[in-house]
C-alpha cells in the first residue's frame, strides 16, 4: 500500500517557501484526516516528507499515531522535483506499507501516473487531503485506488 498525502495548510508568513509552517487550521484538518484513514496508516512502515517544514511538520504528526516509525527526508518529493525522481525515491525506500508527504503540484502527477498511467493536469488535492493506492511496486498504471 502505498499513501500519498499533501502537507497541511501552511501559511505564508515566512523568510522563504520552505521555511512555511502548518497553520492550526492545517494541523486540525491533518489530525481529521489522521482519525479517518486511521485503519490505513496504522499500518505504515516507513514516512518519507521533503524537507520543507510543512511537509516535515505533517509527517511528524501522522508518525505520533505509529510510534517508531522510519522517518526519511527525501526532497525528490519537494515542489519543484520531477515526477522521475519521485517514482526513482519510491523504488530507493520502498517497503510494503508506504506514506510519503508531499506537494503540489507534484502529488497531483503522481495519483494520475501511478493509477492510469497518464501524466496530465494534477489532480486537485486539498492541503492535507490524501490518497490511499493498492500496489505491489511503484510503476505507471499499477495502483488501485482505494480512497476517495
Amino acid at each position: 500500500m502505498l499513501i500519498l498525502m499533501r502537507h497541511g495548510e501552511a501559511g505564508w508568513d515566512a523568510s522563504n517557501d520552505r521555511q512555511r509552517i502548518l497553520t492550526s487550521a492545517g494541523v486540525t484538518y491533518v489530525e481529521r484526516q489522521i482519525a479517518h484513514y486511521q485503519q490505513s496508516l496504522l499500518s505504515v512502515e516507513k514516512i518519507i516528507s521533503s524537507s520543507y517544514v510543512r511537509a516535515v511538520q505533517t509527517a511528524s504528526q501522522v508518525s505520533g499515531l505509529v510510534p517508531g516509525v522510519e522517518r526519511v527526508v527525501d526532497d525528490r518529493w519537494s515542489p519543484d522535483a520531477s515526477l522521475s525522481d519521485a517514482v526513482a525515491a519510491l523504488e530507493e525506500h520502498w517497503v510494503d506499507n508506504l506514506l510519503v508527504v508531499t506537494h503540489q503540484p507534484l502529488i497531483g502527477y503522481a495519483v494520475p501516473f501511478l493509477t492510469e498511467g497518464v501524466i496530465h493536469t494534477p489532480e486537485p488535492l486539498l492541503p492535507g487531503q490524501l490518497v490511499v493506492l493498492d500496489l505491489l511496486w511503484p510503476a505507471s498504471a499499477s495502483a488501485i485506488r482505494l480512497s476517495l
